[in-house]
C-alpha cells in the first residue's frame, strides 16, 4: 500500500441515522467508507474486503459490539484490524475495560465529538496504512536478502570450486615448473630476476637462489654479456618482448646455447607489473643450422661449378653446332652443289642433236630437276649458314634470310638497321644475332598468325640491341615472363645465345602481336675491312 491509497473503515450500527451522521464526520478525511446495519452483514463485508478499522455501536439487536469485537479478533486475517466501540449507554469503566478484553483499541461515548473522532480515525489509518507499508517493505527486504543470500552462496560456491581449480592449476604449474626442460624464470619491473627454475642450478651447478638478481649473468659466456644486457635494457625501456641467444656455462665448465624470450604482465593501466619467460636449450638445432648454412655454402658453390661448366659446355656445342653447320653448307655447296651442277653441263652436252622428240623432252625435264635441286642446295646451305655472313656480314645476311622469308611466306617485312653504316662486329657474336634473328621470324611464322613482321638491329653505344616484333595472335603470360617450363626450344636457343655474350633476352606482348628484344653488351668491333677478313679466318 503506497502513502496516497485510502484504507477501507467499516461502520456498523443498526440505526441508519447514526451511520449517516458518522459518514459525514469521516467523509473529509477522503478514506473508503463501508456501512453496515448488523453485525452479520459486517461479518460478510469483513471477510469479502480488507478492512482497516472497524467503527462499531455497542448496543446492536442479535450480536452486541462485544460479541463482535471478540468473533472479528479471533479470526487469524483481522488480529490487526483497529476496533473502535461507541455507546451512548455503557459508559463505565468496566463497560470500557470490557471492549479492551474484547480486542478493541479504544472506546468513544456518545454524543460524539466530531473532531475527536475524526482524529482517532485518521491516526489508526494512518497506522494501518504505515503498517502495510512495513510489511510490504518488510517483505521486499525478506526477498531481497533470500536473493542476496541465494546469490551470495551461488558465489561462495564458484568461489569454493575456483579456488579448486586455482589448487589444481597450481599443482599442474608447480609440476610444469619442476620437469619442464626449459628453465622459468621471473622478473621484476625494473628487469631483475626474483625467480629462476631449478632446472637452471641443475644445469650451471650454482646454489639455489644465488641466481637472483644479476646473479646468473655470471654463467654467460663473456662474448653474449653485452647483447644479452643491451637487448634486456632495450625491452624494459619499450615494453616489447624480449628474445635473444647466449651461451650458458653447464657444471662441466661447458657452454651451450640457449634461446631466451620473456614477454610483460600489465595491470588494468596497462602499466608492466612483471615479466615471466623461459630459456631453451638450442644447443644441438644451432649446431644443425650451422652445419645446414655450411653445406648450402659447399652445395651453392659446386652449383656455381656446374653452371659454369654447364655454360661453358653449351658454348661449346653451340659453336660446335655453328661450324657443322658451317661445314655442312660449304659441302653442300661445294660437293653436292658442284656434282649437280657438273651433272647438268654432261647431261646437256651429250644429247645429240638428231634426238627424238620424247629423248630431248626426257633431257630437258631432267636438266630442269636438277636446276631445282641445285638451287634446293644452294638455299639448304645458304639457311645452315649464309656465306654472306663471312664475306659480307650480318646486315646483309639477315637482309638476304628476311627477303627469302617474305618470298617463301609471303609475310610482309620491314627492316631497319641504326646506324645505316652499322658497323661489323666479332665473327662468333654475328653468327649469335643472324641465329637469334632466325629463330625469332621462325616462331612469327609457325605460331603468331602475323602478316607484318618489323626487324630493327640498333648499335647503342657498346650494346646491340635486336627487336622483332609482329602483329600477330601474341603469346601467354608465362612465356612473357619466361618460366622455364613454358618456354618453347627457340626462346631457349635465343635465350642461351644471350646470355653466352652477358646479353639479355625479353619477350612481351604489344598488343597486338609480340616484342622479342634482345640486348647485346658488343665491345669487339671490327671496323677495318682487311681486320673482317682476319676476324672471319680466325674465328675472333
Amino acid at each position: 500500500m503506497t502513502a496516497d491509497e485510502k484504507v477501507n473503515i467499516l461502520l456498523v450500527d443498526d440505526q441508519p441515522s447514526k451511520l449517516l451522521s458518522y459518514e459525514v464526520m469521516l467523509e473529509e478525511l477522503g478514506e473508503n467508507l463501508i456501512k453496515a446495519t448488523s453485525a452479520k452483514e459486517a461479518l460478510e463485508k469483513l471477510l469479502r474486503t480488507e478492512v482497516a478499522i472497524v467503527l462499531m455501536d455497542v448496543n446492536m439487536p442479535e450480536i452486541d459490539g462485544f460479541e463482535l469485537a471478540s468473533m472479528i479478533r479471533q479470526h487469524p486475517r483481522f488480529q490487526r484490524t483497529a476496533i473502535i466501540l461507541m455507546s451512548a449507554v455503557n459508559l463505565t469503566d468496566l463497560d470500557r475495560l470490557k471492549g479492551y478484553e474484547r480486542g478493541a483499541v479504544d472506546y468513544i461515548s456518545v454524543p460524539v465529538i466530531p473532531e475527536i473522532l475524526r482524529a482517532k480515525v485518521k491516526v489508526f489509518a494512518e497506522l494501518h496504512r504505515k503498517t502495510s507499508q512495513l510489511e510490504t517493505l518488510n517483505r521486499e527486504l525478506e526477498h531481497r536478502v533470500e536473493e542476496r543470500t541465494q546469490e551470495l552462496e551461488k558465489r561462495a560456491e564458484v568461489l569454493e570450486q575456483l579456488n579448486l581449480m586455482l589448487a589444481h592449476k597450481n599443482q599442474e604449474l608447480d609440476a610444469i615448473i619442476h620437469t619442464a626442460p626449459d628453465i622459468i624464470f621471473s622478473r621484476q619491473v625494473n628487469g631483475s630476476r626474483d625467480y629462476i627454475s631449478d632446472r637452471f642450478y641443475e644445469y650451471t651447478g650454482a646454489t639455489p637462489g644465488s641466481a637472483n638478481g644479476l646473479g646468473w649473468m655470471e654463467y654467460v659466456h663473456p662474448e653474449d654479456k653485452e647483447r644479452a644486457t643491451l637487448e634486456w635494457t632495450r625491452s624494459v625501456e619499450s615494453g616489447a618482448n624480449y628474445e635473444t641467444e647466449y651461451r650458458l656455462r653447464s657444471r662441466d665448465s661447458l657452454y651451450r646455447w640457449f634461446r631466451a624470450r620473456a614477454v610483460p604482465i600489465r595491470d588494468d593501466k596497462g602499466e608492466i607489473v612483471r615479466w615471466y619467460g623461459n630459456c631453451s636449450d638450442i644447443h644441438d638445432s644451432k649446431l644443425l643450422e650451422q652445419s645446414i648454412r655450411e653445406s648450402a655454402t659447399k652445395l651453392e658453390k659446386m652449383v656455381d661449378e656446374r653452371t659454369a661448366e654447364l655454360r661453358e659446355l653449351s658454348v661449346r656445342l653451340m659453336t660446335m653446332q655453328d661450324q657443322e653447320h658451317r661445314r655442312i653448307a660449304r659441302e653442300l655447296h661445294d660437293g653436292l652443289g658442284q656434282e649437280l651442277a657438273v651433272a647438268k653441263i654432261v647431261l646437256d652436252s651429250a644429247l645429240p642433236q638428231e634426238s627424238t622428240q620424247v629423248i630431248k623432252r626426257a633431257c630437258t625435264e631432267a636438266i630442269s630437276i636438277i636446276d631445282r635441286a641445285i638451287q634446293q642446295v644452294r638455299t639448304m646451305s645458304h639457311l645452315l649458314h649464309p656465306p654472306l655472313l663471312d664475306e659480307v656480314g650480318l646486315l646483309s645476311a639477315i637482309q638476304w634470310y628476311v627477303d627469302g622469308l617474305s618470298e617463301r611466306s609471303g609475310l610482309v617485312t620491314n627492316l631497319d638497321f641504326e646506324p645505316t653504316d652499322f658497323p661489323r662486329l666479332a665473327p662468333d657474336l654475328e653468327t649469335a644475332i643472324f641465329r637469334i634473328v632466325q629463330e625469332a621470324l621462325t616462331n612469327v611464322f609457325r605460331h603468331s598468325a602475323a602478316n607484318r613482321v618489323w626487324i630493327s638491329l640498333a648499335q647503342r653505344g657498346v650494346q646491340t640491341i635486336v627487336t622483332v616484333r609482329d602483329d600477330g595472335r601474341g603469346i601467354g603470360n608465362k612465356v612473357a615472363a619466361l618460366q622455364p617450363e613454358s618456354l618453347g626450344v627457340g626462346i631457349r636457343g635465343m635465350k642461351q645465345r644471350a646470355k653466352e655474350f652477358g646479353g639479355e633476352l625479353r619477350v612481351a606482348n604489344s598488343n597486338p602481336g609480340t616484342v622479342v628484344e634482345v640486348i647485346i653488351p658488343s665491345p669487339l668491333i671490327c671496323q677495318d675491312t682487311t681486320l673482317v677478313n682476319e676476324c672471319a679466318q680466325t674465328g675472333t
